[in-house]
């Protein structure tokens, strides 16, 4: 269901409410919606002959107590249902010295997000710096999970400089 750009607009709201704005880059458009100053979801229009809007993807976020992302989920729009189908999730999960983002696209069959495919682990030192990033891929065959890349995320340099 195409909309026309001319009922587009930029709202913003402080209070407790849900707040709406309207954003155009290029051949997109999006339409996030915000309660409490948190995003709780945003929708991907396809800016369509500059002037009608085609649903494309739709973002939901949920977040933990502490106000952290713990999770964001897309949906792609099914033109021929006309309506937004399950299509993968990132899972972001906080330890005491590493924060792991897992991809896991969905399974129809399970009816969850069961097939995890991807994960990078990002590992902070004492200061709470990042100083490492790993990307894993999930061996199906090996039932494991492989090292893909490997940073190191620290800039040695200006850390011996800040400890003169």
């Amino acid at each position: 269901i195409a909309k026309d750009l001319t009922d587009c607009y930029i709202a913003s709201g402080n209070g407790p409410g849900m707040a709406t704005s309207v954003a155009s880059v290029s051949n997109f458009a999006y339409n996030s919606e915000i309660n409490n100053g948190k995003v709780e979801s945003q929708t991907v229009y396809e800016v369509q002959n500059q002037q009608y809007l085609q649903p494309h993807l739709k973002y939901n976020y949920t977040y933990d107590e502490q106000n952290r992302l713990i999770q964001k989920e897309v949906l792609k729009w099914n033109k021929q249902a006309q309506k937004y189908d399950k299509d993968r999730c990132l899972t972001i999960t906080y330890g005491t010295d590493e924060t792991a983002v897992e991809y896991a696209s969905w399974n129809a069959k399970t009816n969850a997000y069961s097939n995890i495919k991807e994960k990078a682990v990002y590992r902070e030192n004492a200061m709470g710096m990042a100083e490492n990033y790993q990307s894993y891929a999930w061996n199906e065959r090996q039932n494991e999970w492989n090292l893909v890349v490997e940073h190191a995320t620290l800039n040695w340099e200006e850390a011996l400089l800040t400890m003169k």
